[in-house]
């Protein structure tokens, strides 16, 4: 008898504990719909899309999950599979080369700094992102291939699928800043869709529309890791191993 209560005396502290902790016992969905106006890039069979787009979470205290999974960036066809990954500080990527020649990945940007030098077709090189922040990843053979890292001290993010829908999951009760990324988004229009949310209950928030426009953004040329032009080495051959 004794045990018994002592049990449910444990479970009924455990609720509580959870409560105030906005443990899982508090878990929401919250949704969005992202609309981009003036694209820069062409519709492709009269759709538009709307992948991309990346909403995050912060708040006071939040920080990323102990246990981060590791992630894989895939080189294949002159591009970087996904062109866009969203990770938590302290995750290890891994970068193959799937293609039948020679690639060197490299950043030189806040996010993370890394140059992993000349490798081969079915070699693998590792980096672990430990700082928040935005990495621009290029190769530094062939200019055309790019791809972007976005590295949060929050577990709460999404990104958006071709048809502009995102969901950010178990997101518990309290207050908190949402965030918004884009690579073709002025950092000025961005800066205007953060705003303060208030998530409460248990069940799916919709944060309506988040409407980006285009029309200030303007592609600048990256230069190699040496910050030199690329050469004209779209089909080098003596890349080739």
């Amino acid at each position: 008898m004794i045990r018994c209560l002592v049990l449910l005396l444990i479970c009924h502290l455990t609720v509580i504990s959870g409560k105030a902790n906005g443990t899982a016992f508090q878990r929401n969905r919250l949704t969005a719909r992202v609309e981009l106006v003036n694209s820069k890039v062409k519709a492709r069979n009269g759709k538009q899309d709307v992948s991309g787009v990346v909403a995050w979470l912060e708040a006071p205290g939040l920080t990323a999950r102990p246990n981060r999974p590791r992630q894989t960036m895939n080189q294949r066809g002159k591009r970087f599979i996904p062109h866009v990954m969203v990770v938590e500080k302290g995750t290890e990527i891994d970068f193959p080369n799937s293609d039948p020649f020679f690639h060197n990945v490299f950043s030189l940007f806040n996010g993370k700094r890394f140059d992993l030098g000349l490798y081969a077709s079915g070699e693998s090189r590792p980096v672990l992102f430990n700082r928040v922040g935005i990495s621009y990843i290029f190769c530094n053979i062939h200019p055309m291939m790019s791809a972007i890292v976005l590295i949060l001290d929050s577990p709460y993010y999404a990104i958006s699928d071709q048809n502009g829908a995102l969901t950010i999951a178990d997101v518990p009760e309290g207050k908190y800043q949402l965030k918004v990324w884009h690579e073709r988004t002025t950092p000025q229009e961005l800066a205007a869709q953060s705003r303060s949310i208030n998530v409460s209950g248990n069940g799916v928030v919709d944060l309506g529309v988040i409407r980006l426009n285009e029309a200030g953004y303007i592609p600048q040329p990256h230069p190699n890791k040496h910050g030199q032009h690329y050469d004209n080495e779209r089909n080098k051959p003596a890349y080739r191993p």
